[in-house]
């Protein structure tokens, strides 16, 4: 083989490798990881939003609160090995008729590829009858509604608590 056919097949050879590297996957701060459930607290019978007196809310089998008196907004976080969480939700807390209504809200996960830097996230997705009260009784909640079905951002609210 002359030196010129050499140089030839050493150039396609190289352009070759170099021509199947890809550049660098950047994990854009912008993507969130795996996003929350907004909820809304909503008069059952107006649809305004309002926060019951003493309300917060405690992810099940946990003493961790979530509560944000400020806002009649709170995002949730959800179970990534499983497609149910369970939260208690709790009016009056503190006080001798301090009501609690134990939820479990039911959805399916979706993982979504990103890239090679981010990987996967999970999206979820509200079942048509995305909550069970788990004690039935004297429940100060009355229901759910829908909002957003696709839980894929924390931007708008997914799932409005009627009470």
């Amino acid at each position: 083989m002359s030196l010129h056919k050499f140089k030839i097949v050493l150039v396609l050879i190289c352009l070759g490798i170099f021509s199947q590297c890809e550049k660098d996957d950047i994990c854009i701060s912008s993507v969130e990881e795996n996003p929350d459930m907004v909820i809304l607290m909503l008069d059952k019978d107006t649809g305004v939003r309002s926060l019951p007196s003493g309300f917060l809310i405690r992810p099940l089998g946990t003493e961790k609160q979530l509560s944000n008196r400020s806002s009649d907004s709170l995002a949730l976080p959800l179970k990534l090995t499983e497609s149910i969480t369970q939260f208690e939700f709790i009016t009056n807390s503190g006080n001798e008729n301090e009501n609690i209504d134990t939820l479990q809200i039911n959805y399916l996960r979706k993982d979504e590829f990103i890239n090679g830097a981010c990987g996967y996230r999970a999206n979820f997705i509200l079942d048509p009858s995305p909550i069970l009260i788990l004690n039935p009784g004297d429940n100060w909640i009355k229901g759910a509604v829908i909002i957003k079905d696709t839980i894929s951002d924390e931007i708008s609210a997914h799932l409005g608590i009627l009470h």
